[in-house]
């Protein structure tokens, strides 16, 4: 489904949102769910007039499985490059363990995770604040992970990974608590999303916000201090 213009949230596609950017030289997909989509990715690329090869990165906001899983055979299909951010890369590349989950969550993934099968993958590009990836800037947001990142298309989207979620009524919320690193750092990253100006945002989680987004952050990040 197209949200905005060249933006696409890739239908179908278990765990965590995934999107497709197109424009510039070519396609960035942003995350990738749990383990088994890379297949649907690539098949509603190809619907959007987007050949795997014209796919030239997949950016993850960060490591987790539900937003990694598949990057590993995604990647294999379209020989895009992997970029994350720096202190995430580790984690990614399998050097590092994933985040652990907190409390009765953290029981439930640890059942849960010998039917989830991570494939590390080395990132080919290490991501910095300021960074650009086809035109997106990468703005760092740490508080889910030590890596977390925002993509933000100058005056019209920003990418938010699971720096916050949105509620069924596209209400913004803070990521939980649970899965959440540093969870004071993460306030401090919902203000700096805040600052900037965009209609349309993305969230890892939950519906886009498509309409004055930057105006309903600015009075999110204003109650969630």
């Amino acid at each position: 489904m197209e949200v905005a213009a060249g933006i696409h949230r890739i239908e179908g596609v278990r765990g965590a949102n995934a999107y497709l950017v197109v424009g510039g030289e070519g396609a960035v997909v942003v995350d990738a769910g749990m383990p088994g989509n890379e297949g649907r990715i690539v098949g509603y690329a190809k619907g959007a007039g987007v050949e795997p090869g014209a796919i030239r990165y997949i950016v993850l906001t960060h490591p987790d499985i539900d937003h990694s899983g598949s990057v590993a055979k995604l990647k294999g299909l379209t020989g895009a490059k992997v970029a994350i951010h720096e202190a995430d890369g580790p984690r990614l590349a399998g050097e590092k363990k994933l985040k652990e989950v907190k409390g009765a969550a953290g029981v439930l993934f640890g059942l849960a995770s010998p039917f989830m099968r991570f494939t590390p993958v080395k990132p080919d590009v290490l991501l910095k604040d300021g960074d650009r990836v086809d035109g997106l800037l990468v703005i760092h947001t740490p508080g889910h992970t030590d890596g977390s990142i925002c993509l933000y298309k100058e005056g019209e989207a920003i990418f938010v990974g699971d720096a916050l979620r949105t509620g069924s009524g596209g209400e913004p919320l803070l990521p939980p608590g649970s899965m959440t690193a540093d969870m004071q750092r993460a306030k401090e990253s919902v203000k700096k999303i805040a600052g900037y100006r965009y209609e349309v945002l993305l969230p890892g989680h939950g519906p886009p916000i498509t309409r004055d987004a930057s105006k309903v952050m600015a009075g999110f990040a204003e109650k969630s201090a």
